[in-house]
């Protein structure tokens, strides 16, 4: 799956794929295979392959696709986007209209956290993703009723497939 991680107003395409035992991650046309253990809820264990340089990374999620990192001594903020959401975010476009809630990776539906006729807010969770052993809460851009959910707990997505709809 392709993102775009923007950090210091810089944007960077970032390719991050599954492999057998970890990773591979596209950084600036450069493949890097990663081994990822997930150590608790906010910390992980991250190994570059072939150099073996080994971190430990504590990660927040802060906003919709904000995150903060602590890697050692540094700390990181940096927003992750799909790369629709980055052009969008660029040419300024909330707009009007539906919005529609796509997966952005394959995975399972955790949980519903709206029906047709309620009414979100932005940033409001809207439903529940697990993908690659996290959970990932998917939630409102902007205010809305919602119009339709098309899933429901327990079914499995492909990415870019259509999940909850708002007017």
């Amino acid at each position: 799956m392709k993102w775009v991680v923007r950090l210091s107003g810089r944007d960077r395409e970032v390719e991050v794929e599954p492999v057998t035992g970890g990773f591979r991650v596209v950084l600036d046309g450069r493949a890097q295979k990663v081994d990822l253990v997930r150590l608790d809820g906010t910390l992980a264990s991250m190994v570059l392959r072939p150099e073996g340089a080994s971190y430990e990374i504590a990660y927040r999620h802060e906003t919709r696709t904000g995150w903060r990192l602590a890697v050692g001594e540094r700390e990181i903020q940096l927003d992750v986007l799909a790369p629709i959401e980055a052009i969008g975010v660029a040419s300024g476009g909330q707009g009007g209209g539906a919005s529609r809630i796509e997966a952005p990776i394959p995975g399972r539906v955790v949980a519903v956290k709206v029906a047709p006729g309620d009414e979100v807010t932005e940033g409001q969770p809207v439903i529940v993703l697990e993908a690659m052993k996290m959970e990932n809460e998917l939630a409102a851009e902007r205010p809305g009723v919602v119009r339709e959910v098309l899933v429901e707990a327990g079914d499995v997505v492909d990415a870019g497939s259509l999940l909850v709809s708002i007017e």
